[in-house]
């Protein structure tokens, strides 16, 4: 009788304990659940310390302008010419090399006919470029007074705070507070993004491209369509995007709900590109009229890699040469090291897919090798860096403090000789 007291009296205990174990786990999840939503809210302190790093960026590129705009006077004066203003020379400075191109589809829209054998001496040749971009322009130029030029100056402006507090969200959401200030500080003062006080398209494309792979981890499947679409719309190396789409796909594939929500994402992303190119090809009258313009106007095409090692190559035998294949070997350099810091960092495979994608476009292009405007788009290996500096094994405060100022110092240094390089003439953007 006592034994089976005592065996009725265990077996309620275990049966109390085994409530309270499922309770407590209940609470646990509830409570997860509201700190990973809370989490995802973005702090004032987060949008503050982006904003700050933006506008010291700008301030580096408007010192690098500044180089430009002397060395133009100094030529002007040589030759004779009237003195401009320091002003004007900055000006012409944002909008040259592509951004020519985007102000020629802002006024005069794409071209009906595009001769054969075009080059890109040729205003026809405008057609290589995608319309999101120039129509921002043309809806800015609409509401505010100065012309095509200061409109797409002004656009950028905004656009380029609007990436970085993109990237921001993005990290945020990965990572948390900390490493996404981290973050935005390195993609603000990355060499890279003087592209975004150009007439250039980047900044939109890397907006709407970080928002895309934020609402995909967070399952917003149909804005994550409609941001991927308005990317691939812009430049075509947002392509990427499709990559982090069947990423998605993969990642939920054993739930048919999610499952159809990603495959969603993708489609809409791809029809962004697709769209661009029917648009391009019914305007001019001419099937895969863009393909055919990159390939005689700018020569472009794939090399699967061999010109970025011929570059890096002459780089290494003659280092002092040529600005660009220094600009190219430094890019592959930081290609390297953002590779195996996403490895480290454990990015999330959706960005890393993405950004494999863009890398992958990047080398495997013979004219547009790795350049800094083009690590910019790939922004997870930014991400990567910074996630893994801070996360790795814990420094003395002091000395992490001195040696983020130095990066900070070498990267600010780096972004004002990129853009007196590029504003000289001196390598192709």
């Amino acid at each position: 009788m006592a034994t089976t007291v005592a065996c009725a009296i265990r077996t309620t205990e275990r049966r109390r304990c085994d409530a309270a174990e499922r309770c407590a786990s209940s609470t646990d999840t509830v409570l997860g659940t509201v700190s990973r939503s809370s989490s995802q809210r973005i702090s004032w302190r987060v949008i503050r310390s982006g904003l700050y790093a933006y506008l010291l960026s700008r301030a580096l590129v408007v010192c690098g302008l500044g180089i430009v705009a002397v060395a133009r006077t100094q030529e002007d004066a040589r030759n004779g010419l009237p003195r401009l203003s320091t002003l004007h020379h900055i000006r012409e400075t944002l909008v040259s090399w592509d951004g020519y191109w985007y102000l020629e589809l802002a006024k005069n829209g794409y071209p009906s006919v595009v001769p054969p054998d075009v080059t890109y001496f040729m205003v026809e040749a405008r057609a290589a470029f995608f319309p999101i971009f120039p129509l921002i322009v043309r809806w800015t130029d609409a509401a505010l007074p100065g012309g095509l030029a200061d409109a797409a100056l002004i656009a950028n402006f905004i656009l380029g705070a609007a990436a970085v507090l993109a990237i921001g969200a993005l990290t945020h959401r990965l990572y948390g507070e900390h490493i996404a200030i981290v973050a935005m500080v390195v993609f603000a003062m990355f060499p890279g993004s003087f592209v975004l006080s150009m007439a250039y398209s980047e900044a939109i494309m890397i907006t709407c491209s970080a928002l895309a792979l934020r609402w995909l981890i967070n399952e917003r499947w149909l804005l994550a369509g409609i941001a991927g679409a308005i990317a691939t719309a812009t430049r075509p190396n947002a392509l990427a995007l499709v990559l982090a789409c069947l990423a998605a796909v993969w990642m939920h594939r054993s739930q048919r709900r999610n499952l159809a929500g990603a495959a969603l994402a993708g489609a809409l992303t791809a029809a962004g590109f697709l769209a661009t190119q029917l648009f391009i090809s019914q305007t001019a009258h001419e099937g895969g009229v863009w393909f055919r313009i990159q390939r005689e106007a700018w020569s472009e095409g794939l090399s699967f890699g061999i010109d970025t090692l011929r570059l890096v190559g002459e780089w290494v035998s003659s280092p002092l040469g040529s600005p660009t294949r220094a600009l190219t070997a430094a890019s592959t350099v930081i290609i390297v090291v953002g590779l195996w810091s996403m490895r480290k960092a454990r990015l999330h495979p959706i960005v890393s897919w993405y950004t494999i994608g863009v890398v992958g476009l990047m080398v495997s292009a013979s004219t547009t090798t790795p350049r800094p405007r083009f690590l910019l788009t790939a922004f997870g290996l930014l991400i990567a860096i910074s996630a893994y500096w801070t996360q790795r094994s814990p420094r003395s405060r002091d000395a992490s403090r001195v040696i983020e100022l130095v990066v900070a110092g070498c990267c600010g240094a780096a972004l004002v000789t990129v853009t007196a390089i590029y504003g000289l003439l001196g390598a192709i953007p």
